[in-house]
């Protein structure tokens, strides 16, 4: 949770502050209102502390676990994110919110259980002792009172979830995680019942348990409308249509599903029954809105992914340069796209060719969710930076650009630099023809294209480009083939914003605009956290002499 606080927003010290005091009133509430409640006197006495620390820590533990569901109530979120409260809190990054939940559940979890264990060996002792206002033992207490059986099972979902919820453990085997994950409903529904054995009573007997369900049927109600709308819209007519493989172990898979309406930029997720029938998987859409199909593009990184791989026959990562336009088994023609007054046609790589007696996999879809990447037609200057397979935000959005731009549409997004960062030159490849098509064809947008390769190549790849060097590319890339060079290393994001910004103050960039007091740019990345440290960095550092570097970054 706290790794990399340097890479925190403002608004993530502004709303986790927040958080944590609201944590320190809910506990300080639920510590005075037992402790002065006259008609406790008989549990206050002889407990005291630990039994005011326990109520504290038990009280912040039910606001937590009656909204640990609402971050992943995607849909719910998805109206959220265009209302003033995306302005307040920071609707984009609900898995972090999500993970400070889940955090804050631990901590309090533990003040909750140390406090009650002290009181249960307090109690026993009184019990031993022959007081009647204990007539259970701690043994009775822990093991087959309500209480205690909820309260440890509880604990034991915990271990299990927070142990293979690990980033690590993900990496390893998703599979673990993602059912592990789905005892959370085990879990809540203990801390239903948790209260119901009625042990903490006021000296006349009346129960003065906390009703916690009264607050978790609220978040729960919530989520349960949240999975019926994903289970309804998974049900609606979708049916997979292409696949193609690219290099680098990279699959695109092209869906129809006639009700799926989206926006550049944002996100779904997928599917596959034959592969599991309950886990679903998030990819950005790499589409546009105008062609009549939704794709996404797939690396093998993982159980499941390389699993969707073999099952459609794809070959080994890296390969797939050769060949191109097989049609797959039951995989109709998109000649009707052509029906449009301007096309934008790429070739993207070799379709797969389906293994004899088999067919396409059905594919369940859901969304389309909102991202921050949606946003971009919002700014007049923008900067996209993508490293590797985090280049898919911007495949969608250069599209939608590519279509809005050569049909006269209104469009009020004027300059685009495009960064893309690769590790190897393979990678390059299976995003490199459609960036061919949209650079020589813009219109009415200025798109500049930097491409980065921060692999140390080989001699043989050293011998093979210098061949190379002379042969009739049209001034373009030996490597690429764009017009745009390809820049080995790490690009320097201080140098560069700085020129941009020196380029707008004096009007360089863009000639003839009218110069605003602030000019916003807003830059918009997908990839690793690291790099995305560097860049909020640099966009905070840049931001002066009237112009503001805006940085935003793709969460799932």
């Amino acid at each position: 949770m706290f790794k990399g606080l340097e890479t925190w927003t403002t608004r993530r010290y502004v709303f986790f502050v927040t958080w944590f005091i609201l944590h320190v009133i809910l506990f300080i509430f639920g510590v005075l209102r037992v402790k002065n409640d006259a008609n406790l006197i008989n549990l206050n006495k002889p407990l005291n502390y630990s039994l005011w620390i326990a109520r504290g820590g038990g009280i912040c533990l039910i606001w937590d676990c009656s909204i640990i569901l609402l971050p992943v109530c995607r849909n719910i979120l998805r109206i959220l994110r265009v209302s003033f409260l995306n302005k307040l809190i920071p609707i984009d990054e609900n898995i972090w919110f999500h993970k400070i939940t889940a955090y804050s559940i631990v901590v309090c979890t533990a003040i909750h259980s140390v406090g009650h264990y002290v009181n249960i060996f307090k109690m026993n002792k009184l019990h031993m002792a022959g007081d009647p206002g204990f007539p259970m033992s701690g043994g009775q207490l822990l093991y087959k009172s309500p209480a205690g059986v909820t309260g440890h099972i509880m604990l034991l979902c915990m271990v299990l979830m927070y142990t293979t919820a690990k980033q690590t453990q993900r990496n390893k085997s998703f599979e673990s995680f993602w059912y592990t994950h789905h005892l959370a409903f085990v879990m809540l529904g203990s801390l239903m019942f948790h209260g119901i054995g009625c042990i903490v009573k006021d000296q006349d007997g009346v129960c003065r348990g906390y009703r916690s369900y009264q607050y978790l049927l609220i978040g729960y109600i919530l989520y349960i409308i949240e999975r019926g709308i994903r289970f309804y819209r998974a049900g609606l007519e979708t049916r997979l249509v292409k696949a193609i493989q690219h290099p680098a172990g990279v699959v695109e898979l092209q869906i129809q599903k006639p009700s799926f309406k989206y926006k550049p930029g944002q996100y779904m997720f997928i599917n596959v029954p034959e592969l599991s029938e309950y886990q679903w998987h998030p990819f950005t859409i790499t589409s546009s809105p105008f062609e009549d199909y939704v794709s996404v593009h797939i690396r093998q990184a993982g159980d499941w992914t390389r699993a969707l791989a073999t099952r459609m026959g794809v070959e080994k990562e890296g390969k797939g340069d050769s060949g191109r336009g097989r049609q797959a088994a039951g995989g109709p023609s998109n000649k009707s796209r052509a029906e449009k007054s301007t096309e934008l046609i790429d070739d993207r790589g070799e379709e797969i060719h389906v293994r004899a007696g088999f067919s396409m996999p059905t594919v369940r879809i859901d969304g389309p969710f909102g991202a921050p990447t949606e946003d971009v037609f919002d700014h007049e200057i923008v900067v996209l930076v993508g490293s590797g397979i985090g280049v898919t935000p911007f495949a969608s959005i250069l599209r939608d650009i590519w279509y809005r731009a050569n049909n006269n549409m209104t469009l009020k997004t004027k300059r685009i630099e495009f960064y893309w960062v690769c590790r190897d030159l393979a990678s390059l490849k299976w995003f490199q023809s459609l960036l061919a098509t949209i650079e020589g064809s813009m219109l009415n947008v200025q798109l500049k294209i930097h491409i980065y390769c921060t692999a140390v190549m080989k001699p043989d790849q050293h011998h093979n480009i210098a061949l190379h060097m002379n042969d009739d590319f049209s001034g373009g890339d030996t490597i690429t083939g764009l017009r745009a060079l390809t820049n080995f290393g790490r690009p320097n994001f201080g140098a560069i914003f700085s020129e941009l910004r020196q380029g707008i103050t004096n009007g360089t960039y863009m000639p003839g605009a009218t110069q605003e007091l602030m000019v916003d740019v807003a830059v918009f990345f997908c990839g690793p956290g690291a790099m995305a440290k560097s860049l909020r960095k640099e966009s905070r550092l840049q931001s002066k002499n009237g112009v503001k570097f805006s940085f935003r970054k793709e969460h799932f």
